[in-house]
């Protein structure tokens, strides 16, 4: 993990932030599958986007703190991409219907997807800056993007006409 060895931790805190990536992936697919289903798909996407809007910079601010970067920061920010994977395809289900989910959430992992190269981007940002501070407090901007989207977004019930029209 390139970001933990600029941050001066050693393989062991790294490798420990990897392990506790994972399970907050996995908690994220979890609990705001639930979550979900209780409070709605947007108010979960939104709680989602704000906490990443969040823990983005933090992650970045603390990065040295060896009990908040491979704990709890980096179980949050995984919990919001796990929180994507579960969440967006009944959302999509949701907002277009569910005759063409297949094709509206395809075309929405796939944009997904590009998003997703975070990696790459963060890496150029570091050739070009000497640090990856940019990278993540872009992240955070994007998030509140994000967010700033979701809250234009309507819920299936704001909109019954077009639902509807898109369930038959």
């Amino acid at each position: 993990m390139p970001f933990a060895r600029s941050a001066g931790l050693g393989p062991a805190a790294a490798t420990f932030a990897i392990t506790v990536g994972a399970f907050g992936n996995a908690g994220g697919r979890i609990l705001s599958g639930w979550l979900s289903d209780m409070m709605g798909r947007l108010t979960t996407l939104r709680v989602m986007v704000l906490a990443s809007a969040v823990a983005m910079p933090a992650l970045f601010i603390w990065r040295q703190e060896v009990l908040l970067f491979p704990t709890s920061l980096v179980a949050v920010v995984y919990w919001c991409y796990g929180t994507q994977l579960s969440v967006f395809a009944s959302a999509t289900a949701d907002l277009y219907g569910t005759r063409n989910l297949g094709l509206n959430y395809g075309v929405l992992y796939r944009v997904g997807r590009r998003g997703s190269r975070a990696r790459m981007i963060a890496a150029r940002v570091y050739d070009a800056s000497g640090g990856y501070g940019y990278a993540f407090y872009a992240a955070s901007v994007l998030a509140v993007v994000a967010f700033v989207a979701l809250t234009i977004a309507r819920s299936a019930a704001a909109v019954p006409a077009a639902r509807a029209a898109y369930v038959r």
